[in-house]
């Protein structure tokens, strides 16, 4: 008469060990390439978003809209289109609001101001930076923004 076989089905430790491993490298691997894509992905948002309110700016300006010259403000939380010669002594009624990701910071003059027709203002540069990534946005002297 044959012995009976004792089947065991499943893993041994070994193998769950090294099956554990192998996911938590793939896990690691996978983690850190998915927050440098939603880190690039959001500071290339928000130099959109500062390309975009500039060029808003400059279009009003330059169509000469309530006959004044536009400009854009920054500070820690939000972006301000505003209508006047400097925010200081902007028409806070034309004001609109934008918010603005202050975990990124923005280096660069904290006011730009379109001379109203020509859309000319002063040359200048912001730096968006979050990590070991930097965006810039340019605005030359006739008001280009790129």
């Amino acid at each position: 008469m044959k012995s009976p076989r004792i089947f065991s089905g499943g893993f041994t430790l070994v193998e769950f060990l090294v099956t554990i491993g192998v996911l938590t490298v793939l896990f690691g691997i996978a983690g850190a390439i998915g927050f440098n894509f939603y880190m690039s992905y959001q500071i290339d948002s928000e130099a959109r978003l500062l390309n975009a309110l500039l060029q808003q700016s400059r279009n009003l300006a330059m169509t000469n809209n309530y006959e004044s010259d536009h400009g854009v403000y920054f500070d820690n939380n939000e972006y301000v289109l505003f209508q006047g010669t400097t925010f200081a002594s902007r028409d806070q009624s034309k004001d609109k609001t934008f918010p603005r990701a202050s975990e990124i910071p923005l280096v660069g003059p904290n006011e730009l101001v379109f001379t109203a027709l020509s859309g000319q203002t002063a040359s200048s540069t912001y730096t968006l930076t979050q990590g070991n990534i930097n965006r810039y946005v340019y605005v030359n002297a006739e008001g280009l923004v790129y």
